[in-house]
Order: C-alpha cells, then sequence, then structure tokens
C-alpha cells in the first residue's frame, strides 16, 4: 500500500511572495486586503496558523517518505544526490521563507531535515503560465488604483492597458483548464514517484483537484482548516 496527505493550503503572501518572478509580498497583500479586507485578512491568518500548529504536531509522529507542494518544478531529491550544494543553498532559500512566516514552507524544511525527499510535482511550463497570468493580474490592480487616485495615461499607454487587460481576461477565462492540467500533472507524478510502502504529502492549494487523476491503489487522506469551505469527497 502507498499513502498520500494531501494538505489543502490557504496560500497567503508569505508563499506566494517570488524574487525570481518579481512578485513581491505587498503585491500579494494589497490582492488580500482587496479580497477579504483587513479583519478578514487578520481571520484568514489566524485559521493558517492555527491549521499549521495542528499539522506539525500530527506530522512529527508521521513517517513521509516523500514530499509534494505545488509550485515545485525541480527533483530536488534528485539535487540533493548529485549537486548537494545547490541543494544546501535550497534550504536556505527555505529558511529564508520561513523567516517571513511561511507555514508551510517551515512544515516542509522540518520534514526534509527529518529525512523526507522533496519531489518534482508540476511541470514547469504550466507552472510558468499561471505566473504569467499572476504577474498581469498584479499590473493590472496597480493601473487602476493608479486610474483611481486620477493619475493620466498617454494614447500609447491606454492601448498597452487596453491590451493587458484583454491578455488578463482571456487567461483568466483560461484557468479552469489550466488548472485542470497542473493537477493531471501534478497526480502523474506522484503516481510515478510514490512507491510501494511509502507515505507522500502533498501540500495544495484548496482550488486543486487531484483526487480524479490519482491512482487507486494510492490511500488519500484530505486535510484542511476548518473554516475552509469545500466539501470533500
Amino acid at each position: 500500500m502507498r499513502k498520500l496527505f494531501c494538505i489543502y493550503d490557504i496560500h497567503l503572501s508569505t508563499d506566494l511572495e517570488s524574487k525570481t518572478f518579481n512578485i513581491s509580498k505587498d503585491d500579494i497583500e494589497n490582492i488580500e486586503k482587496k479580497t477579504y479586507g483587513s479583519e478578514g485578512v487578520k481571520k484568514l491568518k489566524k485559521a493558517v496558523n492555527d491549521f499549521y500548529d495542528s499539522l506539525e504536531k500530527r506530522f512529527e509522529k508521521e513517517k513521509i517518505n516523500k514530499i509534494y507542494q505545488d509550485g515545485g518544478a525541480i527533483d530536488w531529491a534528485t539535487v540533493k544526490k548529485t549537486k548537494p550544494d545547490i541543494y544546501n543553498k535550497f534550504l536556505k532559500d527555505l529558511e529564508e521563507k520561513v523567516t517571513t512566516g511561511s507555514r508551510s514552507y517551515k512544515l516542509v524544511l522540518d520534514l526534509a531535515k527529518k529525512g523526507s525527499e522533496i519531489k518534482q510535482t508540476e511541470d514547469i511550463k504550466l507552472l510558468l503560465e499561471e505566473t504569467d497570468f499572476l504577474q498581469n493580474y498584479i499590473k493590472l490592480v496597480k493601473i487602476k488604483e493608479e486610474i483611481n487616485k486620477g493619475r493620466k495615461y498617454n494614447p500609447k499607454e491606454e492601448k498597452e492597458i487596453e491590451e493587458l487587460a484583454t491578455k488578463v481576461s482571456k487567461q483568466q477565462a483560461e484557468q479552469a483548464e489550466l488548472g485542470r492540467k497542473r493537477d493531471k500533472t501534478i497526480a502523474n507524478n506522484i503516481n510515478d514517484s510514490l512507491k510501494e510502502g511509502e507515505n507522500g504529502l502533498l501540500i495544495i492549494g484548496a482550488m486543486h483537484d487531484i483526487k480524479p487523476y490519482l491512482a487507486k491503489d494510492i490511500q488519500l487522506e484530505e486535510i484542511m482548516p476548518k473554516e475552509m469551505k469545500r466539501g470533500l469527497k
């Protein structure tokens, strides 16, 4: 038997910020406030922290052979064996994420230090499509804020803004299909790399649904914050 613990995560700014893709914590926090309001963000952060408090206690006692995480496009288990210096740099990057308050990366780091292997979870091409949408969406949000503050744009800039808005609208309409492609890829990577007798841990956003694509012999246990409104089947 092989088992997968699937943690449905609530991604906060500390998880989504990225120096590589020029996505700042402030950018994500701005979107969070617009979506949930200041009080809503506080409640959300408390829910996430309470959730991970319970997860850390639970997984102190569970043997996890392999870790999977949405956004993870590198097989760090192989890098650890072939290029240990690069792997150690990766762990330091994880530690930096933890210092900013990311609870999901803290759980990953804690388990990795106990010997769990961090496996490739995503296809880089699909991930870059998702990242491009987020980058463009953030740009458009900033432009709308500037317009509301009275900023004027010249005709060339207005055309560029119109093109950006059209692109974001198109990308937004494609998100559901992109999500399905990512879910299928994630499940297939788990199907191929999680071996008989092993336990895997997947940390993934709540909008994902890998269950339809997961191998039938993998026992799935789904875990989520009690505040999250998502039906488990």
